[in-house]
C-alpha cells in the first residue's frame, strides 16, 4: 500500500471523526437546551402555581372562618386577626409570577378585601356577605388559573422532552450511517488501492 493512501485514510479518518465530533457537540447543546426548559417549567410550577395554590387555600380558609363569624357575632379582635393573615397571604401571593389575567383577578380580590374590612366596621350582615361571597368568587378564579396553567406549563416540559427524545432517535440513526459510510468508504479505498498496486505490478 502506498504512503500516499495511507495518508488519504489518515484525513478521511480524522474527518469522519471531526464530523461525529461535530455531531455530538450540536446534539449535546440542543439537550442541554431542552433539559433546561424541563427544570425552569418543573421551577415555574411549583413557585408560582403549587405555591400560589396554597396560598388560595389559605385564604379560602380565612374566608370561611370570617363567613362563620358572621353568624357567632365574634369579637372584633378575631376579625382584626384573621384580616391580618389574610393580607400577609395577599403580600406573599404577590411575589409569585402572575399571567395577564391572574394578575386582573388579583386586583378585584384585593379591592374587595378592602371593601370587606370597611364594610365590617359597619356591621352590615347582607353587605359583608355580598363582599365574603365576592371574594369567594376571586379565589375561586384564581384556583382555577393555578390548574390551568400548571397543565400549560407541563405541556410545555412534555413537549421539549419529546423533542429531546426524538433528537436523540436521529442522533443515534446518523451515528450508525456516518459509521457505515466511513467503513465503506475505507475499505473501498483500500480495496481500490491494492487493486491498484497489484495492477501495476
Amino acid at each position: 500500500m502506498s504512503k500516499k493512501t495511507s495518508f488519504s485514510n489518515r484525513v478521511n479518518i480524522g474527518f469522519a471523526l471531526l464530523v461525529v465530533f461535530l455531531l455530538v457537540f450540536a446534539t449535546n447543546r440542543i439537550d442541554k437546551r431542552h433539559f433546561e426548559t424541563v427544570q425552569d417549567t418543573l421551577t415555574t410550577v411549583y413557585e408560582d402555581r403549587v405555591v400560589a395554590q396554597d396560598y388560595v387555600y389559605k385564604m379560602n380558609n380565612i374566608i370561611h372562618q370570617k363567613q362563620l363569624l358572621l353568624k357567632d357575632s365574634s369579637t372584633i379582635d378575631t376579625q382584626n386577626n384573621l384580616n391580618g393573615e389574610f393580607a400577609t397571604l395577599i403580600d406573599l401571593f404577590s411575589t409569585t409570577k402572575l399571567t395577564p389575567q391572574e394578575s386582573k383577578t388579583f386586583e378585584d380580590l384585593k379591592k374587595n378585601f378592602e371593601t370587606l374590612k370597611t364594610n365590617e366596621s359597619t356591621a352590615n350582615t347582607k353587605k359583608l356577605t355580598a363582599n365574603i361571597n365576592a371574594i369567594k368568587t376571586d379565589l375561586n378564579n384564581l384556583a382555577l388559573i393555578q390548574l390551568t396553567e400548571s397543565k400549560y406549563k407541563v405541556g410545555i416540559a412534555q413537549k421539549s422532552l419529546d423533542t429531546n427524545n426524538l433528537m436523540s432517535t436521529l442522533e443515534m440513526v446518523f451515528l450508525i450511517l456516518i459509521g457505515f459510510t466511513v467503513q465503506f468508504a475505507l475499505f473501498y479505498r483500500v480495496k481500490k488501492a491494492m487493486t491498484t498496486e497489484v495492477e501495476s505490478n
